[in-house]
């Protein structure tokens, strides 16, 4: 898991440190920073593994307003195989052009180098951390998304495929597409490819989806199952369809899933997320998951995800949700502040136990520990 994160220069982080749990609560004012730290932990997958360009990921405005310095840096500390992997991401801005290169890029376990870009030049290095390869590169993209698993670098595959496991996710079920054409491994940040890893998770998953239909069946009344059928191009175009029932079992019918609520399509979403990370532990960045789903359905969805993360994977949830705040307040709330407007800061376990009053409430009274 993520036990370190160092942030320089980036929105309103500079030399900014933090040290998280396995579940953590992202608190805080509006413009404290949640959402802008998960969303750079996230463009370090995007930019590591998709093989974004620099630009893309980190563009220009994502620079420290108040800071003139050119460069930024990213450090992730991963304590994973028995040691802990750093990774260094340094990028460099020309103010001028208001173009921006990476300057630097570094994968190390226990302080032996597996991967390192400087000064236009790629170094591959093996799990012992000899030097095996040397090649110039150029420095709009990383390297590391065109890497091969190898006997030589068991240690860096295994990061890479860490670094895959990153989801951020801020679903918007208003625009989930109900129709798929392709199978995808890899659910979209707002939710809108759904159809498309449904139709993979249901592949891949057989065995769990019973499981998935009961847990659905009990947070949505007459829930059966979710089922995708021909929408044309030969079976190849599916469509998502839900199938309710009441009483007799027999007794079915079936909602197009375009028709379902705003809440019925983000419980499903968030299920089907917890089912997959159940099976195979990610670190998810959820901001404010609670977003159209009502606090009946919420809270024994959190309970059970919570759960799940405290044994495998990571979990930073950002939330203003009272009935989030006051589950998740006995892990590790984070309490993200910017005294001033200034840098953003991180208090840990902040609020004071001998108030009497739940988290929440002391969240929305202003009464936390002033540290």
């Amino acid at each position: 898991m993520i036990t370190r994160v160092y942030i320089d220069n980036f929105r309103c982080f500079t030399n900014f440190e933090v040290r998280p749990d396995r579940v953590n609560l992202l608190i805080g004012n509006n413009g404290a920073g949640k959402s802008t730290f998960i969303e750079i932990l996230n463009n370090v997958m995007k930019l590591a593994v998709l093989g974004e360009a620099v630009e893309q990921v980190f563009p220009e405005n994502m620079r420290t307003r108040w800071d003139s310095r050119p460069t930024q840096r990213i450090e992730l500390d991963i304590s994973a195989n028995g040691g802990t992997y750093q990774y260094i991401l340094q990028l460099s801005h020309d103010l001028a052009r208001e173009t921006v290169t990476l300057q630097k890029e570094e994968v190390k376990y226990e302080s032996r180098a597996l991967f390192l870009y400087d000064d236009g030049a790629v170094q591959l290095h093996d799990d012992d951390g000899k030097l095996r390869t040397q090649v110039p590169f150029r420095g709009t993209r990383s390297f590391l998304p065109q890497l091969e698993p190898r006997p030589e670098n068991i240690l860096l595959t295994w990061f890479l495929d860490f670094l895959r496991e990153v989801w951020l996710i801020k679903l918007d079920p208003t625009i989930i597409d109900p129709e798929s054409s392709i199978e995808s491994d890899w659910l979209y940040s707002d939710g809108s490819n759904f159809a498309s890893w449904y139709r993979h998770l249901s592949q891949e998953r057989p065995e769990d989806m019973p499981k998935l239909f009961e847990r659905l069946g009990e947070a949505l009344p007459g829930f059966r199952a979710l089922k995708t059928v021909s929408a044309g191009k030969g079976g190849q175009k599916r469509e998502l369809v839900a199938v309710f029932g009441f009483g007799d079992p027999e007794l079915k019918y079936e909602i197009d899933f375009d028709d379902l609520s705003d809440g019925e399509r983000a419980t499903i979403v968030l299920y089907c997320l917890l089912m997959d990370a159940e099976g195979k532990p990610k670190t998810l960045l959820l901001d404010e998951p609670e977003n159209f789903v009502g606090l009946q359905l919420i809270q024994p969805w959190l309970v059970e995800l919570a759960d799940a993360m405290r044994d495998e994977g990571q979990l930073f949830l950002v939330s203003h949700h009272p009935e989030v705040i006051d589950y998740l307040a006995a892990d590790r709330p984070l309490l993200f502040e910017r005294p001033g407007g200034g840098p953003a800061r991180v208090r840990l376990d902040p609020f004071d136990r001998n108030e009497g009053l739940k988290a929440s409430q002391l969240v929305a009274r202003g009464l936390l520990d002033a540290g």
